[in-house]
């Protein structure tokens, strides 16, 4: 259901796509747009590790602002960067937006100057200079998880005072002995902090993926925060990157007061004795390389109607390294069911399991490095009509359930996650009855109506679906489909089941 939603962007650059960016656009009953916008340092994943976010949120104007210039222009660039695989309603939306985020000035948090400064980094095509946050700086705090000796050394250039670099322990592993130098204080996290709990029940975070770049000049302080690691990839535009920045006085933001907080989770970096394995790292690039190249291959999957299912097959005769095993399987199914990546690889899977994302493992013949594992969103023919409407019948396969699924479309997540909570019986399903007699269907169903009528057609949809079938009655009962009648003649729609 991910799949109209889900679009590959490459880099102009032929670097990793890496801003890590939420946009959310609100309306009011009086039509009027709100915009919200999250620069983290996190993914789209579970991970726990010790990360940045910053959240701000504003009305747009009837003008441009030169501090969202930057963050509108990546927006902007979106449907460019990723070419047909958007059609033209998303991108018009998607253009839309950058035009509201153009016209809005974002309050930078309590203490700190606004608005928020956004700044794109790697938009712009051939190599470039490396970035350089600001050039009059004294003091200097750097913080990510990944760092090399270009955007160091570029950091170094920036500043006349004290240096403080926060990393991991196997990136600055990594570095020359004299990268280090000019650095004062050199720190990772501690060794408390940084390692999960064994019995995996901790909550609390673990690892450092947080990117930060603290600058004092004069008696202010600007801080830069977004997706950017301390590397030459996110300095000199080779990678895309969302960075923020604000400012304040230092005596209230200033670096000090970090090392007053999360400094004291940190120890001094001691460098491992272990050698770097030149052997590994070559291997791993190796693999990296076989990924871009499937990444810009014809690679496909077409689709073909067989006995009691469909026969899902690669296309596009993938090749790879001859040094390399490559092994693909789509991620409805699991791992064990991967086949070597050929045209020979098919599957046969029900509708419900037929999809566009071809999960891939690359393996080297080296027991020391890792398996590479990634998702691919391919172009599939022939796949069935009417591929949606199954899997909503395969997953909404009872009243119950066809209850949790109206008051999530209704009610929002939220309303969702009450209901299985509060309402579940034991086995995970809220009982019809309760839905009709004890809670406030009709309410949620009128104020729907009232306020964004337009959120009614997905439930419209399926209930003409279900109620064309014998067995699709037995879910939408007829008690239910009286209640539904009659807001939908209150709408003034005709044609309801």
């Amino acid at each position: 259901m991910l799949e109209a939603s889900v679009h590959a962007v490459r880099a102009p650059n032929g670097g990793a796509f890496h801003p890590k960016v939420w946009v959310a656009r609100f309306i009011d009953d009086a039509g009027a747009p709100t915009l919200r916008v999250a620069v983290l340092s996190r993914n789209l994943t579970f991970d726990r590790s010790w990360d940045l976010a910053l959240a701000t949120e504003a009305e747009p104007t009837r003008r441009n602002v030169a501090a969202s210039r930057g963050l509108a222009e990546l927006v902007r660039r979106l449907p460019e960067l990723a070419g047909a695989d958007i059609s033209v309603a998303v991108a018009q939306s998607v253009l839309a937006v950058a035009d509201e985020l153009a016209k809005t000035a974002f309050p930078a948090p309590e203490n700190f100057d606004s608005p928020v400064w956004f700044e794109a980094l790697g938009l712009a095509d051939g190599a470039t200079r490396p970035w350089k946050p600001r050039s009059d700086g004294s003091r200097l705090l750097a913080i990510a998880p990944f760092a090399n000796r270009t955007a160091l050394d570029t950091l170094v250039k920036l500043s006349n005072g004290e240096r403080t670099l926060v990393s991991r322990p196997e990136s600055l592993d990594c570095l020359p002995d004299d990268a280090l130098a000019a650095w004062d204080t050199v720190l990772v996290l501690s060794e408390l902090v940084a390692d999960e709990s064994n019995d995996g029940t901790s909550q609390r975070p673990s690892g450092l993926h947080a990117k930060a770049i603290s600058i004092e000049h004069g008696w202010d302080v600007t801080w830069f925060v977004g997706s950017a690691n301390l590397t030459a990839a996110a300095f000199t535009g080779r990678n895309v990157e969302m960075m923020a920045s604000m400012t304040a006085k230092k005596s209230t933001e200033g670096i000090e007061k970090f090392k007053e907080g999360f400094a004291t989770l940190c120890a001094p970096y001691r460098r491992s004795p272990a050698p770097i394995d030149d052997a590994a790292a070559a291997i791993q690039e190796q693999l990296e390389a076989v990924r871009a190249s499937l990444l810009d291959s014809a690679l496909g999957m077409a689709c073909v109607e067989g006995t009691e299912g469909w026969d899902l097959q690669i296309t596009g005769s993938p090749t790879v390294s001859p040094t390399v095993t490559a092994h693909a399987w789509p991620v409805s199914v699991s791992e064990d069911l991967a086949q070597p990546l050929t045209d020979a690889a098919r599957w046969h899977l029900p509708v419900a399991r037929l999809t566009a994302f071809l999960a891939i493992r690359l393996e080297a013949n080296d027991a020391k490095v890792d398996a590479l594992r990634f998702t691919m969103k391919v172009t599939v023919d022939g796949m069935p009509d009417g591929r949606m409407a199954h899997v909503l019948r395969t997953l909404i396969d009872s009243p119950e359930r066809f209850l949790q699924f109206l008051r999530a479309l209704l009610g929002g997540l939220d309303a969702m996650i009450d209901n299985v909570v509060e309402g579940s019986d034991a086995s995970g399903s809220a009982t019809w009855g309760a839905g009709l007699d004890g809670e406030t269907l009709l309410e949620d169903l009128v104020r729907v109506a009232a306020r964004d009528p337009a959120r009614l057609e997905p439930v419209r949809r399926l209930i003409r679906d279900l109620r064309s079938t014998d067995e699709g009655r037995k879910i939408v009962p007829d008690d239910l489909y009286a209640l539904w009648a009659v807001v939908d003649e209150a709408l003034g729609i005709e044609g309801t089941p």
